[in-house]
């Protein structure tokens, strides 16, 4: 578990995936927000983007301080950028949140603070009254569903744990990343399997979605990541029966 320090370093992560016409507001937002937070430092992930957003984001952080570009030469899946960027993590807390700042910089603070007492944090959307008019209802619905499946096969109980708000201490986030296997959504899920069998301590802090967050995914698309996350699960627990994951 994680024990207080006095001027703690912190590394936000931020993964991206054809997001260039986010790209002004979000570093916009960054600046106020590194201004602020003189012991963080934030590495943006890029996932394969096809339509310029890593150069976008390197030429408007060009001498901003504490900020730095990590391009991947393609598309791997969220999972996948996520446990590279940790790789590359020398910080003592290691946070990640969704690169088109679905949820407001305000959550890392929190997020640190609950990190003091445990070894993983996770945002939950359950916690917090969302934006007026919230998930479309097919999309809540099956929202919903995913999540009461990955818990019932994956044996814990979480309201949320597909959140893109996600904070590890140095020492629990070493244990997770280097077993964790998923690329692509059940990656979240997967982590909290792993931090179960582990020991780990999971806090939980109110996540809430910015108001002008957009929901681009269609609904086929929702149906089919899915039934991937589904056989995704099934994935995890194969691996740990046959001691695929080397857990103690």
């Amino acid at each position: 578990m994680a024990h207080k320090k006095s001027n703690p370093r912190n590394l936000l992560v931020l993964p991206v995936h054809n997001e260039n016409n986010q790209v002004a507001q979000v570093c916009k937002d960054l600046k106020v927000f590194l201004h602020t937070n003189r012991f963080t430092s934030v590495l943006v992930v890029d996932d394969g983007s096809t339509d310029g957003t890593p150069e976008s984001f390197r030429r408007c952080l060009a001498g901003v301080s504490r900020t730095s570009v990590l391009a991947l030469p393609d598309n791997g899946g969220k999972g996948r950028a996520i446990r590279i960027a940790f790789a590359k993590a020398k910080a003592d807390f290691f946070v990640f949140m969704d690169g088109d700042l679905a949820y407001s910089f305000d959550h890392l603070q929190p997020m640190l603070a609950a990190l003091e007492k445990h070894d993983m944090v996770i945002g939950s959307r359950s916690m917090a009254p969302q934006p007026q008019g919230g998930l479309p209802a097919r999309r809540a619905f099956l929202g919903w569903a995913f999540n009461r499946l990955a818990c019932l096969l994956l044996g814990f109980d979480y309201p949320d744990t597909q959140a893109g708000l996600k904070g590890f201490t140095r020492g629990g986030g070493q244990k997770l990343f280097s077993i964790q296997k998923l690329n692509d959504f059940a990656f979240d899920a997967e982590l909290l399997y792993l931090a179960k069998k582990l020991g780990l301590s999971v806090g939980q802090i109110p996540a809430q979605v910015s108001g002008q967050h957009t929901y681009k995914t269609s609904q086929v698309k929702l149906l089919v990541d899915s039934l991937r996350c589904l056989m995704d699960f099934l994935l995890v627990r194969w691996w740990s029966a046959t001691r695929a994951y080397n857990l103690p």
